[in-house]
């Protein structure tokens, strides 16, 4: 394993300082990674989408690092960074930071 790429955290906390956590197209996201998958490596991990779309934004922030430590991993790591920031602001999931560990579930 190697050492952490720094522009992983730089890029997550301008993410989080901005309120955004995880793409809101984050499937098309994660079908791009698979295809950066190399053989005998595991696959990436999964975006909380669907049933766990009503996760906190804190939830969702950190499955984004670890699709971003996973693709540093594989050697995909500039290309997701790009891919990501090509993102308008307005495709984030996002909410004010006062309510980014809450969860959305129904009660």
């Amino acid at each position: 394993m190697s050492a952490p790429d720094p522009r992983i955290e730089e890029f997550l906390a301008a993410l989080k300082a901005d309120g955004r956590s995880s793409p809101q197209d984050w499937h098309r996201f994660h079908q791009f990674l698979q295809a950066k998958k190399q053989a005998g490596q595991k696959a990436p991990p999964v975006p909380l989408i669907l049933a766990a779309s009503d996760e906190s934004n804190a939830s969702k922030h950190h499955r984004l690092s670890a699709q971003l430590h996973w693709a540093q991993e594989n050697g995909g790591i500039d290309d997701a960074l790009r891919y990501l920031s090509n993102i308008p602001v307005e495709e984030w999931n996002s909410c004010p930071l006062e309510q980014w560990n809450q969860e959305s579930y129904p009660s």
